[in-house]
């Protein structure tokens, strides 16, 4: 090509950048870096030609037309990044293959282990029900016989475990020993059936027991006073683990599936039931649905007796319960806040049994239905508890935007363990939506006043006095979750401080009256509510080698690996399969992370001034404006960010520049640092309170309806979400429109009853959606549509969802909260801050980009 044609085409070049808004120096480097590649490069050719037509498709982050001095980099970059995974529609070979490998060994284990399992229950004589299966009538095994098969094969486990434990071993010998455990395990795990989730157990425990050994026996740290002090500590928080990890095996290791129990046919032997809904500073709004909720209860009228327990002695109040055929108790002396409220009114009342509602939860119309039968049947039942669930999104699930198909923090507790506990005869009372035999409650002196928790105490007293409880593994209340994580940590403080309370006043392996499974069952509850320092341990424990090489585990880096991995592994794996649907991977970690710093001040002063503290009340149906980052709240969080992000700096630093770095030793305290900023970084996530626009929280729900216009036209329609003032319908088959403000009439059918309910319309669209605004004439009108929605039969009750909780699916969605919580940091910086985020972005803009062609090729 002439040569004054190639200048003519980079003056040509340079008009049309500088035009675009590129600089002279983004000119002067981008002419030269087009003159090198002219020289090497035939960009004249017709594969030059087709790459330069695909230039803008496979370089997203830059622009031709105005190139920025940098873009020679992200041009470097992003060029490696196709060769290496994206260079063709199908993929690069390199991508392919690691994906096809992946793929087949994928196929190969998950045979291997169907086979496995298959053959194993076989072998177990056909017991290869699922352990979601088994206990379903609660009549399989009887609390004795389960104690006797239990004790018999922790004995022989024990003994076993206490065996492999302190056989020594050198490292080679350890690796093989494991190895062994390893494979057992994972042939364990396909089989489902009652023992072999035992042997895991045992498998956990005897290689979790090794690494303790090991970590007492070898692994402390006496160079310095220093040294005892920081590896001591870790070991302590280790230790405290380990425990935590063996009361939670033996508490669920063979869970009761309680079901209802009928009801007599005839109705005259069904006892008198009082309802009590305690209130103190709630607005009428929020207590509403439960009055209505409760005088919708299906139960003889005349034996049927609603009170609102108002502790603000309010007249709007005692007017509202008038009105609505409700009684209404107040008290001239506010002692003891909702327990003293308790006691007081069953002063006042006289129901065979009571049933106590927290003022926001909701009971659907069968609650006593469902519950009672096993009060009657069984006159030793002095609680039947049912499981909290919430019908409005709390912190975590808000402001992680976790979907209904992972599981929620309550989970765990109110629908897996408490089955555990019902197996020992160990139901906890948690405050609200059970039921409780008012002979069985005077005996002990009402509801518990010494601490703060008086739910949890109320039970242990009832377990001393010889009365029995029972769970019932059945959602028939709902109510609402704290609205913002500030007012989730307060509530958590006060659950914290009242479970140290009982530990120090009542220590359930003090005193007469518990079973040895009680005591461990409540003392389990207690001792978990000391994660606060071991979690925070946890947290800054790779920092003092990085900042002062101070080993924690004094111990060659090969034998780190050979104890620490095999210890991590066999505890992931087993909890994965016990928690199974009630706990998703790796979010235990933020859960307690969010929580360690608040609680450990709490619990500290519980421990030593047990009659410190104050109930709070937990504030309820507010809403929030706009998105935001709450700064204040987040500050324990920043502080161990930043000083894991120093270690790791400094980490780097040791990897390039240390004379005699100790590589091994810097990969695994790195690795856990970076691990720490993950769960750091999703604990950030949990600080970013979403918009909640409504003040009633809207209901998801499938129910058929019909609607008529001022016309007198009839569709059919679905209700697919409701509160207490509005409605979502989707309309079928329609091809009316409608316009906001036109009236509409809302039909439901229940229990082949027929309700009419005046509506307004919000706002509709193209798609059939319809939002209505109800117009309730009196209280009986919003009385029906509570029985229609709130109290409908079954309506908590959730629909089952396929869980995906594999442990690589987790980490990754762990990465992912992680990311979205450092980008909020950038995003939600104070003004002057904002050039952080500003310089941070130009960083960024040097980073590989997927291609609109590869994303094409993937799907």
């Amino acid at each position: 090509m002439p040569l004054a044609t190639i200048l003519n085409y980079f003056s040509e070049k340079a008009h049309l950048w500088r035009q675009n808004g590129s600089s002279k120096f983004s000119v002067a480097v981008n002419l030269t870096w087009l003159a090198l590649a002219w020289l090497f490069v035939p960009l004249e050719s017709k594969p030059c030609v087709a790459y330069r037509s695909l230039f803008r498709s496979l370089y997203p982050q830059i622009n031709p037309d105005a190139p920025k001095a940098g873009d020679c980099v992200r041009w470097l970059v992003q060029t490696i990044f196709l060769l290496c995974f994206k260079t063709t529609g199908h993929g690069s070979w390199l991508w392919s293959a690691i994906i096809w490998t992946a793929n087949k060994i994928g196929i190969i284990l998950t045979k291997l282990g169907n086979w496995i399992g298959y053959h194993g229950a076989l072998i177990l004589d056909g017991n290869h029900k699922s352990l979601d299966t088994i206990d379903k009538k609660g009549e399989e095994l009887s609390r004795p016989v389960k104690l006797v098969v239990i004790s018999v094969l922790g004995g022989l486990a024990a003994a076993l475990a206490i065996l492999c434990i302190t056989q020594p071993f050198n490292i080679q010998g350890q690796v093989v020993f494991l190895s062994v455990m390893l494979l057992s395990a994972l042939a364990l795990r396909k089989i489902k059936a009652r023992l072999t989730l035992m042997l895991l157990f045992v498998i956990s425990m005897v290689v979790s027991g090794r690494y303790l050994w090991w970590r007492c026996t070898s692994t402390l740290n006496t160079d310095s006073a220093l040294g005892i002090v920081l590896s001591g500590l870790l070991l302590a928080a280790e230790l405290y683990a380990f425990v935590v990890m063996v009361l939670g095996y033996f508490q669920v290791c063979w869970v009761l599936d309680r079901k209802p129990y009928p009801m007599p046919e005839d109705k005259n032997l069904w006892p008198h039931v009082d309802i009590f809904i305690p209130t103190y500073n709630e607005s009428l709004d929020v207590v509403k649905p439960t009055v209505f909720a409760a005088l919708n209860l299906q139960w003889p009228e005349e034996k049927l007796h609603v009170y609102i327990l108002d502790d603000g002695s309010r007249p709007l109040f005692e007017k509202f319960a008038a009105d609505v055929g409700a009684g209404y108790i107040k008290r001239v002396e506010h002692n003891h806040a909702k327990a003293g409220n308790i006691n007081h009114a069953m002063t006042v009342t006289n129901g065979e049994f009571v049933t106590i509602f927290d003022c926001d939860h909701v009971p659907s119309s069968d609650f006593l239905i469902k519950t009672m039968g096993w009060l009657i049947k069984d006159p030793k039942i002095a609680l039947v508890q049912t499981p909290h669930h919430f019908y409005s999104p709390d912190p975590f699930e808000k402001n992680l935007h976790l979907d209904r198909t992972i599981p929620i923090e309550n989970s765990l507790f109110h629908d897996f363990i408490q089955k555990g506990n019902d197996t020992w005869n160990a139901t906890m009372f948690c405050g609200s939506s059970a039921v409780m035999r008012r002979k069985a409650l005077m005996e002990v002196g009402g509801i518990a006043v010494e601490t703060v928790t008086e739910d949890a105490h109320t039970s242990l007293k009832l377990n001393r006095k010889g009365w029995s409880s029972a769970f019932i593994d059945l959602p028939l209340a709902s109510g609402l979750s704290t609205e913002t994580l500030a007012a989730h940590i307060g509530q958590r403080i006060r659950w914290a401080r009242g479970m140290i309370q009982i530990f120090r006043l009542d220590n359930p392996f003090l005193g007469k009256g518990l079973t040895l499974p009680q005591r461990l069952c409540f003392f389990n509850a207690m001792f978990h509510f000391f994660h606060g320092l071991p979690r925070l341990i946890f947290l800054v424990a790779p920092l003092p080698y990085m900042f002062a090489n101070v080993y924690v585990i004094y111990a060659t880096a090969a034998a780190i690996f050979a104890y620490v991995l095999p210890h991590m592994i066999h505890s992931a794996l087993t909890n994965q399969i016990l928690q199974r649907g009630y706990r998703y991977p790796f979010l235990s970690g933020v859960y307690e992370t969010v929580l360690s710093w608040y609680i450990l001040l709490p619990t500290t002063v519980a421990l030593i001034f047990p009659h410190k503290g104050k109930f709070n009340v937990t504030a309820k149906g507010g809403t929030i404006g706009e998105k935001y980052l709450d700064w204040p709240v987040s500050k324990p969080y920043l502080v161990l960010i930043a000083l894991n992000l120093i270690g790791l700096f400094i980490g780097f630093y040791k990897a390039f520049f240390d004379p005699n770095p100790e590589y091994l030793t810097l990969v695994i305290n790195m690795g856990w640092i970076a691990y720490n900023l993950m769960i750091l970084g999703a604990s950030m996530a949990v600080a970013v309170e979403e918009v909640q626009t409504h003040q009633f929280p809207r209901i998801h729900c499938k129910i058929d309806v019909n609607i008529c216009d001022a016309e007198d036209a009839n569709y059919k329609a679905r209700m697919v979400q409701y509160s207490q003032t509005e409605v979502r319908l989707q309309v079928l088959n329609s091809q009316k429109t409608w316009t906001c403000g036109d009236e509409i009439r809302l039909l439901m059918t229940y229990k082949e009853k027929y309700y009419c309910f005046k509506s307004k319309v919000l706002s509709s669209d193209t798609s059939g959606a319809l939002e209505l605004s109800l117009n309730f004439e009196d209280y009986e009108t919003e009385k029906a549509f509570n029985r229609c929605t709130f109290a409908r039969e079954g309506m908590w009750v959730p629909e089952k969802v396929k869980v995906d909780d594999r442990m690589l699916k987790g980490f990754l969605k762990l990465g992912q909260l992680a990311w979205y919580g450092y980008r909020s940091m950038i995003e939600f910086l104070p003004g002057k801050l904002q050039i952080v985020p500003k310089g941070l972005a130009w960083c960024l803009s040097f980073m590989p980009r997927r291609t609109a062609r590869a994303l094409n090729s993937d799907e």
